[in-house]
């Protein structure tokens, strides 16, 4: 449906794409998440031809928005949709503000009227028509430039932020509202955010966008259990990303060495291979016992190591032992509470080599 090829936008001396390569399936929303100023809103300014790139081209179709830096093609781009983080709502009612895009179309105003009914409704907005728009509140503006887009009946939707700027209970009926419409009109969906669970949420498949390029792209369990590298591991939540060595690797059970500690992971990479590896808190267990007992299982890590902080997050602890590397893990409350665990204690922490992900560094 959509085919970003080696998009690049220059503003003056800075690169702000440097390469996004792209293709989005009909019918799929897939969301892009990435830090502040890696470019994420210029690529979907790009799609929607308000940006011309520097080079590369864009596809719908297999048709091209751009040759030699132009944009064509206009009944292509009458096929996109674009709602911004702080739309602009015209002056007026909500029916002129949501029929704005039906008035550069052949429809009759019988047509229309039953249109911007119609959509008013799928947003929540029903008997809204002779409202002043302005006078709306921000949750009520923004599903009012939802309706406009979605009046038109775009085949592409971008969205920039679309919730960023709404309470809760706001966001959850925008993002009802873009499941509606995926999956009635399977309408094509691109939207960016910076809340990595709206992102889950949402999401066929994610997008993570740093340095001007799309760095990886797959399904949410994918982008969140199997990171392509250090940089989006940290991104995505791993707490505790270190870079190690291959000393031994047994059918694809390896030691890894981080600087004087050594792990094991499940790997596939070679003897002496550099490499990056990552594991979430909540895949390692802290034990007051420091004496390892050789139980049955298939736990094969075990490190000694000292208690150096201990923070109070919602309920749960984060405990930070220094085992040669400073490894971060939780801890329920009442765990914490009835072992009274503190700064100084000498511990045990133990974690499978499957819940080890190892990436090339």
């Amino acid at each position: 449906m959509i085919t970003v090829d080696n998009l690049k936008k220059d503003f003056g001396s800075t690169q702000v794409l440097r390469g996004v390569n792209l293709n989005v399936s009909e019918g799929e929303i897939f969301v892009i998440i990435g830090p502040s100023g890696q470019g994420k809103s210029t690529l979907l300014r790009t799609i929607d031809t308000l940006e011309i790139p520097t080079s590369g081209d864009i596809k719908i179709r297999d048709e091209s928005l751009y040759s030699n830096g132009d944009s064509r093609h206009h009944d292509i781009r009458k096929k996109i949709g674009m709602v911004f983080q702080n739309p602009a709502i015209f002056q007026g009612t909500v029916f002129e503000n949501v029929a704005y895009g039906l008035r550069f179309r052949k429809i009759s105003s019988r047509d229309m009227h039953e249109r911007v009914s119609q959509t008013l409704r799928e947003v929540g907005l029903e008997g809204y028509e002779k409202r002043v728009a302005r006078s709306l509140s921000g949750g009520e503006k923004q599903r009012v430039a939802f309706a406009r887009t979605m009046v038109t009946r775009p085949e592409i939707i971008l969205l920039d932020e679309p919730t960023s700027n709404v309470d809760p209970i706001t966001t959850e009926k925008i993002e009802e509202i873009i499941h509606y419409t995926r999956d009635t009109y399977n309408t094509t969906i691109i939207m960016n955010t910076h809340d990595m669970l709206q992102g889950q949420r949402m999401g066929d498949r994610i997008g993570v966008m740093m340095n001007g390029r799309i760095m990886q792209a797959g399904t949410p369990k994918e982008i969140f259990t199997l990171p392509a590298n250090g940089d989006i591991a940290r991104f995505v939540g791993f707490e505790n990303v270190f870079d190690g060595e291959i000393r031994k690797n047994d059918a694809g059970t390896a030691v890894i060495r981080s600087g004087t500690t050594e792990i094991y992971g499940e790997t596939l990479f070679s003897v002496g291979d550099t490499v990056t590896w990552c594991i979430r808190t909540e895949d390692m267990h802290l034990h007051m016992k420091v004496a390892y007992e050789g139980h049955t299982d298939n736990i094969r890590n075990h490190l000694r190591g000292t208690v150096t902080g201990i923070a109070l997050v919602g309920p749960r602890h984060h405990v930070m032992v220094d085992c040669g590397i400073l490894l971060e893990l939780v801890v329920s409350w009442r765990f914490a509470d009835r072992v009274k665990v503190k700064p100084g204690d000498h511990v045990r922490v133990s974690f499978n080599p499957e819940a080890v992900h190892v990436m090339p560094r």
